[in-house]
């Protein structure tokens, strides 16, 4: 008789942390990294561990309606631990390439029989079988060159759409297709997905794993053709971008030093390939870089930081910008709400070797006074710029929090002003496409008459050249 499962191995805590996040209301990320600091688990099961928990929370969307053609029971009527193993199975079938289907089928059988009892574990095969012998095929996909260069005409995107899917998946039968983050495509035995003539938001959203409400909000805003391409980056494995800290080092050393610390790595775009603890880089430890996404780097020069000037960033953790900035020579406040999020970044700036003066601040009501030359903030926001990276974002965001994020989001930018001096500037930014959290808000606050100018602004949408998108805005204070 073979021996059960580990309880460490990475089916077993993929699936822990899934259900963690999913009753709890933690973020997945931070559950994963507590689970894999036991070193009862391999290295091998951390990096599959991880693999699964991302791919089956991005996919579940898809997932869901995928199971929803096999099982007499919907996806999110079943109970919560069947739902996860299922999620689970369905993802390794369809999403992961090197994983054997016998092996994810028995697992999931396994951890039905653990879960309930044996005839759980009869559903789970019956429904995951069902499945396999739907799949006709798997195979390579040619993905785009590049992105929509920008919004379409808003009447048009219905009528686009078609356009849209059969210039990215010509000649074939859509209601049938999978697309999958890598370079591949799968295809089932029936449809799965409405009639995109009917209802293109549905489609669309089912079929590339987004909600429906946020799919037709960027239909209507950005066209067919930039939607599919942010969805396909939203879906996508995003590299781990890094930022070279002029502090301590050059691209070029950087670069080569990497290589020799055996680190795929970009020279172009820095962009690398590590699967293992950062940590364990001595130029990681010694601070020769930080990690931060490309988007997320063209900010902090919007605020044109000199050396000697005072700059408060008032949404600071975890400290990237604030870091950015302290490289010009600028005099750096960087602050934030949460205690341990200022620790964390007090370790941060002490690895880069960065000089920041840290504060524990409610940025809503800053404790300064007029005092700086500039002022970034970073706001909360709904994230959906980054859903490659916020991978739960999708699900846990409604239409009505933009809102309530626009009014918190508000009252930041008006406390950023308050502390800024005569003639300084203020930068706004934000992970979001949405228009309540960037332009519209802009707007209504220069409006106002506070003796606000916007300078300058910038939207990212994320596709084939950016993984991550958001805003970034420059408002200049007049001088009395």
């Amino acid at each position: 008789m073979s021996a059960p499962p580990s309880p460490f191995g990475a089916r077993a805590v993929a699936l822990r942390v899934l259900l963690d996040s999913d009753s709890e209301r933690e973020y997945a990320s931070d559950l994963l990294e507590k689970a894999l600091e036991d070193d009862r688990v391999t290295a091998l099961d951390r990096s599959l561990a991880t693999a699964l928990v991302y791919a089956t929370i991005r996919h579940r969307g898809t997932i869901d309606k995928v199971l929803d053609a096999f099982s007499k029971t919907e996806t999110e009527k079943m109970e919560a631990g069947m739902r996860w193993i299922l999620r689970l199975a369905a993802c390794q079938l369809l999403f992961l390439e090197k994983i054997p289907a016998y092996a994810a089928l028995d697992e999931a059988a396994e951890q039905a029989k653990r879960h309930r009892d044996k005839r759980a574990a009869g559903f789970a095969t019956g429904v995951l079988r069902a499945l396999q012998r739907a799949i006709v095929k798997i195979e390579g996909d040619a993905l785009p060159a590049t992105a929509s260069p920008g919004p379409e005409v808003e009447s048009q995107w219905r009528r686009t759409l078609s356009d849209v899917l059969e210039a990215r998946w010509p000649d074939l039968p859509h209601r049938r297709l999978i697309p999958i983050p890598g370079g591949r495509r799968a295809f089932l035995d029936r449809d799965l997905w409405p009639d995109p003539w009917v209802d293109p938001a549905a489609f669309a959203g089912q079929m590339m794993s987004h909600p429906v409400w946020l799919v037709r909000r960027w239909m209507a805003k950005f066209g067919a053709a930039a939607t599919v391409g942010a969805m396909e980056a939203g879906n996508g494995h995003p590299p781990m971008s890094i930022r070279v800290n002029a502090l301590k080092t050059t691209r070029e050393k950087l670069v080569e030093r990497l290589r020799e610390e055996k680190v795929e790595v970009d020279a172009k775009r820095l962009h690398v390939a590590h699967t293992g603890l950062l940590g364990r880089l001595a130029s990681f430890r010694d601070g020769w870089f930080a990690v931060q996404d490309d988007a997320a780097q063209r900010v902090a020069p919007m605020l044109q930081a000199k050396a000697g000037e005072l700059v408060g960033d008032l949404c600071a953790a975890p400290g990237g910008k604030s870091a950015q900035i302290a490289e010009t020579g600028a005099c750096v406040v960087a602050a934030d709400s949460e205690i341990g999020k200022v620790k964390g970044m007090g370790k941060s700036f002490q690895r880069l070797g960065v000089s920041a003066v840290l504060a524990l601040a409610d940025a809503k009501q800053p404790p300064f006074g007029r005092v700086f030359d500039a002022v970034l903030v970073d706001v909360p926001c709904s994230n959906t710029g980054v859903l490659s990276r916020r991978v739960e974002a999708r699900w846990r965001l409604r239409d009505r929090d933009l809102h309530v994020l626009a009014r918190v989001q508000r009252r930041i930018l008006d406390a950023a002003v308050a502390v800024t001096k005569p003639g300084g500037r203020v930068v706004y930014s934000t992970c979001s496409l949405e228009d309540e959290e960037n332009e519209t808000l802009v707007r209504a606050a220069i409006r106002d008459g506070n003796g606000l100018r916007l300078e300058e602004e910038m939207k990212i949408l994320p596709g084939a050249e950016w993984t991550c998108g958001g805003y970034a805005a420059r408002i200049r204070l007049m001088a009395r």
